[in-house]
């Protein structure tokens, strides 16, 4: 049986949304496709929300102003959060949604986020567009910029290979390649607004703040191990080893050429 989700009735015009605080939304009762998540709506902090409604009765565009969630759905934010509803009550969405602990971490004590990739720990600073490695003064680290051509946008994750070796993103002529490459390892991160929201903000010049309730705020990761034939990978050596007789043909007549040139 599906669990029945708090109703909000705007009070201005009497439009009814389902509040649903798993994906933390408002969908309209009468017409579901009208959703609005955290992404789609405007902060209020403690006044709640606001977002634009076109109400399809009126033809008009209509503002809706909810109140926060604790105080839409106090009982399933408590068993979200696994707290009591007494202690959500006095609670602010940002107070229950946002780590406060890690929240005086990285903004009080100047902590920056860290994620562990191939067993050696990188400090991740979206400020300066950087992932440096600790204790490492052999290199800078990997920019999040070159990251870019390995993000997976419907995940929101880098997928790329890395050399532990020397601490960067593998490099390889990756329309040569033959064979799983043995020095390096594939991995997964999240994408660097996850990594470190806060620095994030400070680099785009936005309030420190902003955006965490979408984002969520850790200071500790763990980069996932994706084995070599899960990566993709598996179709380039393919394409390659087909190709390889020919590139093998052209080598050799190429060298053909050179030598009878010589001998003219």
């Amino acid at each position: 049986m599906e669990k029945k989700l708090p109703i909000y009735t705007d009070p201005a015009y009497g439009i009814e949304f389902i509040v649903d605080v798993e994906k933390f939304e408002f969908r309209e009762m009468a017409n579901p496709e009208n959703r609005y998540t955290l992404e789609d709506i405007i902060d209020l902090g403690e006044e709640g929300y606001r977002f634009d409604h076109f109400d399809k009765t009126s033809r008009q565009d209509l503002t809706i102003t909810p109140p926060q969630f604790v105080t839409l759905a106090p009982r399933e934010m408590a068993e979200k959060y696994n707290k009591a509803v007494e202690e959500i009550l006095l609670l602010t969405d940002f107070e229950l949604m946002v780590d406060q602990q890690a929240l005086t971490r990285r903004i009080n004590r100047g902590e920056l986020p860290t994620v562990e990739i191939g067993g050696h720990i990188f400090y991740a600073d979206a400020r300066i567009d950087l992932l440096r490695p600790k204790d490492v003064l052999s290199t800078m680290g990997i920019r999040f910029d070159d990251l870019e051509d390995w993000y997976v946008e419907d995940r929101n994750v880098y997928a790329f290979p890395y050399d532990p070796k020397n601490f960067e993103i593998g490099d390889r002529e990756w329309d040569k390649i033959l064979d799983y490459p043995i020095d390096l390892i594939f991995v997964e991160i999240p994408y660097v607004r996850t990594l470190d929201p806060v620095g994030w903000n400070r680099r785009n010049g936005w309030e420190e703040m902003e955006g965490l309730k979408e984002t969520g705020l850790r200071l500790d990761f763990k980069a996932e191990l994706v084995p070599w034939n899960k990566s993709g990978i598996d179709e380039i050596i393919a394409e390659n080893r087909i190709k390889q007789p020919i590139r093998e043909a052209v080598k050799e007549n190429k060298r053909k050429e050179s030598k009878k040139g010589r001998k003219m």
